[in-house]
């Protein structure tokens, strides 16, 4: 993969110059904030929750995820630059160097205008895993799902996206393992999504194979990961549902992890809604989640429930109630009270 990377680091550097050099077609620009208060109130005393990386900071008014967007367009090339800040990218990014944990996304692309290759990107890209992604406001609820967690929130490498029919698109990806930035070296990993929107359904399929060892820790190789979601509407009413399954060889046996979640979101006005998220995560050998756990690995179920009201086109705030059980004493009522300001 650093072969790749020299080639990404050379592209930008090329592209960078000579979008100095011509006028470009068109620059695109925007932003994101997301600010919240959270509290346990079952443990009112504790400040943080080490299960999530998206909104963990209790007590205090934080941000979670704030960004800059900056999109370049010349031709049939664009590039993207993202970076951002918050407690998501303090949590999620803290085993990347320190240097790269600023940066959401960093990606050059090209239009293909193929029949079937439509668009080739390189760089650092948001994952195609879940409905759900780190960006809150472009959710049905404001807070994530474990499986959302722990899953990749980002990848670094290629992506490559083909249309096969007018209703069914393809990505194809080959990454630097299971979420890293191209600082940290792993073996390249093949990623896909399959996207399929017929009538009112959307239906995605996206599936995950690479090795996972590295020279401090060799207990990990191959890992497959396979996971499913689709979204439903009915005028006001919404629905979302999600189930995957990992694999993972551990210490030459095989071993596994699974969930499946569902939201359902009332749009009781146009400026007002509900919505509601069912969860069950089982992690036999703790692969994922290593506390919390029994004899039986860690397994929980949660419910959340939530309002948001849309002030514009710009602004939205909401609360949300977050109940997280398990009989390895996890015992969480969490309560958030959010803003979501983009322009």
């Amino acid at each position: 993969m650093r072969f790749t990377y020299l080639f990404f680091a050379l592209c930008l550097l090329s592209s960078t110059y000579s979008l100095s050099q011509k006028k470009l077609d068109s620059v695109a620009i925007s932003g994101y904030l997301d600010l919240y208060y959270a509290k346990d109130f079952h443990n009112p005393s504790v400040n943080s929750n080490s299960l999530f990386v998206s909104s963990n900071q209790y007590n205090k008014l934080s941000v979670n995820f704030a960004y800059l967007s900056l999109g370049f367009f010349k031709k049939d090339y664009y590039l993207q630059f993202t970076p951002a800040f918050g407690t998501y990218m303090d949590a999620n990014y803290a085993n990347e160097s320190k240097g790269t944990r600023w940066i959401f996304e960093s990606y050059l692309g090209k239009n293909m205008h193929g029949k079937k290759f439509k668009q080739l990107d390189i760089g650092i890209f948001s994952s195609p895993y879940t409905q759900e992604t780190a960006i809150s406001g472009q959710q049905l609820m404001y807070t994530r799902s474990l499986s959302a967690e722990y899953t990749p929130y980002y990848l670094s490498g290629l992506r490559a996206n083909f249309k096969v029919s007018d209703k069914l698109s393809w990505y194809a990806y080959l990454v630097n393992g299971y979420q890293h930035l191209p600082s940290k070296k792993y073996l390249p990993a093949f990623g896909s999504l399959l996207h399929w929107t017929p009538k009112k359904l959307i239906l995605n399929w996206s599936l995950y194979l690479g090795n996972e060892q590295t020279k401090l820790d060799k207990s990990k190789t191959w890992r497959l990961f396979n996971e499913v979601n689709v979204e439903r509407a009915w005028g006001k009413l919404k629905f979302q549902s999600c189930g995957y399954l990992g694999l993972q060889v551990l210490d030459n046996k095989l071993t596994q992890w699974w969930q499946i979640n569902s939201i359902l979101a009332y749009e009781i006005l146009p400026s007002f809604s509900v919505n509601a998220r069912l969860e069950y995560f089982r992690d036999v050998s703790e692969i994922m989640i290593n506390q919390f756990y029994d004899n039986h690995g860690f397994h929980f179920i949660g419910t959340s429930m939530g309002i948001k009201y849309k002030l514009n086109e710009s602004f939205s705030l909401g609360s949300e109630a977050k109940l997280l059980h398990n009989k390895a004493g996890l015992n969480s009522v969490i309560g958030t009270l959010f803003l979501q300001a983009k322009f």
